[in-house]
């Protein structure tokens, strides 16, 4: 087992979620992908309208989901009470700039690709097995349109050469992190970029995070399964932290255009609106993205945030798209 590759980096902590109906987001992530739940909460105030940009008098339902004992790969599940919210990503859209989807590992991916096609939700192909270049491995993957039409990777880690990176994640994930459904946490999370060499930079200065696979997806396999042009090519960049859940897959369209969600990437819409990091230092962050002339959405400021607690956040843009990057740091009491 290769050893983490950036020991002080800061995973995908939280996936945070603007939903249509609170219920039916939360039997998804709880009976589905079989993560706890806590009791839906209300949340409300100053800090709430100024984090979010919500007029005065605004609150939202919400509810935390995780796997007990991970701090990695949690999603926080928000119904924003306003009326007119819209959709982030659109119907039948498989390519936008943002935030893009959700992975989560199975080690059965034909019954789980039933399990939720009989649930009604709407797969785009059959599982697709592909190859990676340079001995990074061969995973399994299909991906269908979760609640509030986030996008859903279900991904079977079908190589048993430990050597590899696929093989080596799939060692990791049969002794850590299995849902009661026989699922994970978050594993990873799809950031589609205009310029990954910038969100690259971000990951490293800001978060602390590396490099861990590096592909240009281009197959025929690759296409049909992400419903691309059959001519696509696709730059992917794995960023990781100091855990082997919560990647961040950037990516970047090499030869064919996009939709932008990142307009709609905000609160009060419905969909992936924001990605929350926990790293160690805000203050080393925060001289990071000045120096790569981060777009401040929320200034720094101590906040007590539902399902991380008593924490200090920056929201910023990522420069290479725009997306929603929340960073905190933990406050001791």
């Amino acid at each position: 087992m290769s050893s983490i590759i950036a020991p002080n980096g800061s995973p995908l902590n939280t996936a945070i979620i603007g939903v249509d109906n609170l219920e039916q987001s939360i039997k998804f992530y709880r009976d589905l992908i079989g993560l706890s739940v806590s009791d839906t909460f209300d949340w409300s105030g100053k800090d709430f309208e100024n984090i979010w940009h919500m007029p005065s008098g605004s609150y939202a339902c919400g509810s935390f989901c995780e796997l007990k004992g991970c701090n990695v790969g949690r999603v926080l599940l928000l119904d924003f009470k306003v009326k007119n919210k819209k959709l982030i990503r659109p119907k039948n859209t498989s390519r936008a700039y943002g935030l893009f989807n959700l992975n989560f590992y199975t080690d059965d991916i034909e019954s789980d690709t039933k399990k939720f096609e009989d649930k009604g939700y709407q797969i785009w192909s059959k599982p697709t097995y592909y190859e990676m270049s340079e001995g990074q491995g061969s995973p399994t993957e299909v991906i269908f349109d979760g609640p509030d039409n986030v996008a859903i990777n279900l991904v079977e880690l079908t190589d048993d050469d430990p050597t590899s990176k696929v093989g080596q994640m799939k060692i990791y994930t049969q002794q850590h992190g299995r849902t009661p459904t026989g699922l994970t946490p978050v594993v990873t999370s799809a950031h589609t970029t205009r310029n990954i060499d910038l969100a690259v930079e971000f990951h490293r200065k800001v978060l602390q995070n590396e490099l861990l696979i590096d592909e240009i997806l281009s197959s025929e396999e690759q296409n049909d399964f992400l419903q691309l042009p059959n001519d696509a090519k696709t730059a992917v960049k794995f960023m990781q932290g100091n855990h082997m859940f919560g990647k961040v897959a950037l990516s970047q369209p090499m030869n064919y255009e996009c939709h932008d969600m990142v307009p709609y990437g905000i609160a009060p819409n419905i969909g992936y609106i924001a990605q929350a990091f926990e790293v160690n230092d805000l203050g080393i962050s925060e001289n990071a993205m000045t120096e790569l002339n981060c777009e401040i959405y929320k200034q720094r400021q101590l906040v007590d945030f539902p399902g991380l607690g008593k924490v200090e956040i920056i929201i910023v843009r990522s420069p290479g798209s725009g997306a929603l990057q929340l960073i905190f740091q933990q406050m001791l009491l």
